[in-house]
């Protein structure tokens, strides 16, 4: 398994010296480049020159597709755009949600139509902790780096039996999430799985990436994350190690984003009904 993704990989790049990250708390609007926001005086330009058109003039670019929010701190030292830094952010250094596609996969047969495809969208929600202002009880077992696999490689197609006795593999996958008590070992648990994470991604900072889900009509409110045992194997409130608040602003964002893809979802389901009537018809 790799250290890190190729996301991770140019993340990383960002993170060199003392900047930490590329942030864009809308995921830059198309035909709108990083020039157009306003940034602190003398911070790096890293983000600007990657997210907008190029100093000798050529007007290709790169376009963020991350909702980001981060705290003060980090926007001055990443050169980021001030517009987006938020004091009601806690817990974490910053924060990024991004829709993407889950690899090339498709679901398809829709309407009885096995040419009736989508692709198999995900919304996740990635998290960068400073270890010395947010450090997490973290098992003791856990690997530096892990993934979760299923599903996203040629591997989940190639049913060739399980693993030889000779490979201890029984850590990764994230068949078991990577926190726990320090003094009881009991596993802890954010409300959302872990699905990823770098223990040390660069420096001080560490990468943690949940599956936030993709669901409709969730209200615009704060969002509030702790790291907790199970409630349900609890007989009273368990224990919070760690809480990550974000503030009610950056999701409403968030929804604003889903919500293109909902809407692109009902024009897909409308589509594939309105060819079902047709072929009825016939």
């Amino acid at each position: 398994m790799n250290k890190i993704t190729r996301q991770m990989q140019w993340m990383l790049l960002l993170l060199g010296g003392l900047t930490l990250l590329s942030l864009d708390v809308r995921a830059q609007e198309p035909g709108k480049t990083a020039s157009a926001y306003t940034y602190a005086e003398g911070s790096p330009t890293y983000y600007r020159n990657i997210h907008g058109p190029s100093k000798g003039g050529g007007f290709v670019y790169r376009r963020d597709p991350n909702i980001w929010v981060y705290t003060p701190e980090v926007a001055k030292r990443a050169g980021m755009p001030l517009e987006w830094a938020s004091e009601e952010l806690k817990g974490v250094a910053a924060a990024a949600f991004r829709l993407e596609r889950d690899g090339a996969e498709e679901d398809c047969g829709w309407g009885g139509n096995p040419g009736a495809c989508k692709p198999v969208v995900q919304c996740v929600l990635e998290l960068y902790f400073d270890r010395q202002e947010h450090p997490l009880p973290w098992d003791k077992d856990a690997l530096m780096v892990d993934i979760y696999q299923r599903g996203n490689g040629s591997s989940a197609h190639l049913p060739i039996g399980p693993t030889l006795p000779n490979e201890p593999r029984t850590r990764r996958g994230l068949s078991r999430q990577p926190f726990s008590d320090p003094q009881t070992g009991e596993e802890l648990e954010f409300p959302l799985r872990v699905i990823a994470y770098d223990r040390e991604i660069h420096g001080r900072y560490t990468f943690v990436r949940l599956s936030l889900g993709c669901s409709r009509g969730i209200k615009v409110q704060p969002m509030s994350l702790k790291l907790q045992a199970n409630e349900s194997k609890a007989g009273k409130p368990a224990k919070v190690f760690h809480e990550v608040y974000l503030p009610a602003d950056w999701y409403a964002r968030v929804i604003e984003v889903a919500q293109k893809h909902w809407n692109r979802d009902n024009d897909f389901y409308k589509q594939t009904w309105d060819n079902m009537n047709k072929g009825a018809q016939k």
